[in-house]
């Protein structure tokens, strides 16, 4: 054997194997570089979404968020068309998934909608709610700074004294019909809310019950129409159904009563005005709260969120009733 040979070939090889060594580690470089620059919210997350009437401005805001974030979801919806049986029945349905933990997170739109989903999945998953205006009275958390259960969320329960005497700026007050929806938890506090105001404010009030699937509604409307009932101001708080029968009280009563709603819904609905957090707020807070919830922070020590709460006036409705639009008001069409 010629030992030039061997050991120019014993070269040879320790050669290849360096530069195999090398380029496996650079290789690995550049593998690990991309990892760390990959964004942690990569992987799809499953989330429920448990909502009362369908997607609604909120959702719509939510989603964007949640997108700009970077979180790529794969959305399951779940609707209780304003049915508390429905809701449950629909959400017992999906109990698999759910005893699975198949969901990362839930999302909930409502009091109504929340309670059931709590009592339902208990623990078992975090839920972020949204659009409850007393989630301590509404049973849901236990405090606002620390709720204690596996739920937290975004309120939009701006108290009912600070909406009222900013409406009464806006357009003094004289006579008050209050409609409230009597099967939703937010509507009797806000009702009970709006009594204990306008005695203490000297204003004349008549409220007056209204609820899906009756005639109730139709029936308020028309003795206000025709005079039979009379007064200068309409409320509706935050309340999902009366919020989806917007466009329909202003249409028939909105030129004989200046409209004041408890989320911007209802000025979106030409309604004259609302005192509360804007809906791209309530959407993109609860989207934030997802976010670090899927993220590993604890719901249990979240603490609920009201966003800032401003004062939104619909500029055609404004000029229909008359009504001189705030310098730092947020403008509606």
């Amino acid at each position: 054997m010629n030992p030039k040979f061997t050991l120019f070939g014993t070269q040879t090889v320790r050669k290849s194997t360096r530069w195999a060594s090398k380029t496996l580690l650079a290789a690995l470089s550049v593998a690990m570089a991309v990892m760390a620059a990959t964004p942690a919210m990569a992987q799809e997350k499953n989330v429920l979404l448990i909502l009362w009437r369908g997607i609604t401005e909120p959702e719509v805001a939510l989603k964007a968020k949640l997108a700009a974030l970077g979180v790529q979801a794969k959305y399951t919806e779940v609707v209780g068309n304003q049915d508390r049986g429905v809701m449950a029945s629909r959400l017992r349905a999906l109990e698999d998934d759910i005893a699975a933990k198949k969901f990362d997170v839930v999302y909930s739109f409502g009091t109504t909608t929340s309670q059931v989903a709590q009592q339902i999945i208990q623990d078992r998953i975090p839920i972020v709610f949204n659009i409850v205006f007393d989630p301590v009275g509404g049973k849901l958390v236990r405090a606002m700074d620390a709720p204690g259960v596996n739920t937290t969320g975004v309120t939009n329960g701006v108290p009912i004294d600070q909406q009222l005497s900013a409406f009464n700026k806006l357009a003094p007050l004289k006579k008050l019909l209050v409609l409230f929806n009597a099967r939703e938890t937010n509507a009797k506090i806000i009702e009970a809310q709006v009594t204990e105001w306008t005695t203490k404010n000297g204003i004349e009030l008549v409220s007056r019950r209204v609820a899906p699937e009756t005639d109730a509604l139709d029936e308020v409307l028309a003795e206000v129409k025709s005079g039979k009932l009379t007064a200068d101001t309409v409320y509706a708080g935050a309340d999902s159904y009366l919020g989806s029968k917007a466009e329909d009280i202003q249409k028939a009563i909105g030129d004989r009563v200046n409209l004041f709603g408890g989320t911007q819904t209802f000025v979106l609905n030409k309604w004259l005005a609302a005192y509360t957090p804007l809906v791209e707020d309530m959407g993109g807070t609860a989207a934030e709260m997802i976010s670090k919830v899927l993220n590993g922070a604890d719901a249990r020590t979240m603490p609920v969120i009201l966003p800032t709460p401003k004062l939104i006036v619909s500029k055609s409705s404004a000029e229909v009733r008359k009504v001189t639009v705030p310098a730092d008001a947020v403008i509606n069409p």
